[in-house]
């Protein structure tokens, strides 16, 4: 049996993996998730200063391994930072298109279900802008601009916008953005060390099975 250590160092892996995976299918080669976060701490030769966190000094290294559990931002890990990074921006493209459903939208349990996925998904998003800032990580997006899973984009707005069975268009983009927030929700939950950030993401994935389950009876 494989120890908790073992799979939190594995998931935070495939966070990456998929966080990596979504920004290099775009047209400028993306770049690293955590690119506006600070240098992690002891990652230059400052003699350990007041500022490292604890193992940042010489002897207690942490293994390679166990890279995606280092802090990297005040009490964020690399996980915790990733996963914030990218659903913050998330749910706050997603805010556009709901308010798209809003307003064309002929079936109102559809709105009213857009009109409560909006209020959840703002209050989570400013939850989130909130523990970047406390972390001290600048107030940017990493992801602008890239075509990633769950992530509505300008160009999908407009296709949606303009499809004749508007919909059925706009439900699959939600399903979507659903699922791969529940999934990587779940990841960081697991994966995770800021207690923070893996309380809200526990929170995130078990209101994102509710919320399909929704969607889908609206589909229905």
């Amino acid at each position: 049996m494989r120890s908790p250590a073992a799979v939190r160092s594995t998931v935070a892996v495939l966070l990456a993996a998929l966080l990596l995976a979504g920004c290099s299918a775009t047209a400028d080669g993306g770049g690293e998730p955590t690119s506006s976060a600070p240098a992690p701490a002891g990652a230059e030769d400052n003699g350990g200063g007041e500022h490292d966190p604890p193992g940042a000094q010489t002897g207690q290294d942490t293994a390679p391994e166990d890279a995606g559990t280092q802090l990297v931002a005040g009490s964020l890990s690399g996980t915790d930072l990733a996963w914030l990074q990218l659903m913050a921006p998330m749910n706050e493209r997603t805010l556009l298109l709901l308010g798209l459903v809003t307003e064309l939208t002929g079936d109102t349990s559809f709105a009213g279900f857009a009109d409560d996925l909006a209020a959840t998904h703002s209050a989570e998003a400013e939850r989130m802008r909130t523990l970047l800032t406390e972390a001290g990580v600048p107030d940017t997006n990493p992801h602008e601009g890239h075509d990633m899973t769950g992530m509505v984009t300008d160009e999908e707005l407009a296709e949606i916008e303009a499809a004749a069975e508007f919909d059925d268009a706009a439900l699959a983009a939600l399903r979507e953005h659903l699922e791969q927030s529940a999934m990587l929700s779940r990841s960081a939950r697991d994966a995770g060390t800021d207690h923070d950030t893996t309380a809200l993401a526990d929170e995130l994935a078990e209101l994102r099975a509710t919320q399909l389950t929704e969607l889908e009876g609206l589909g229905g």
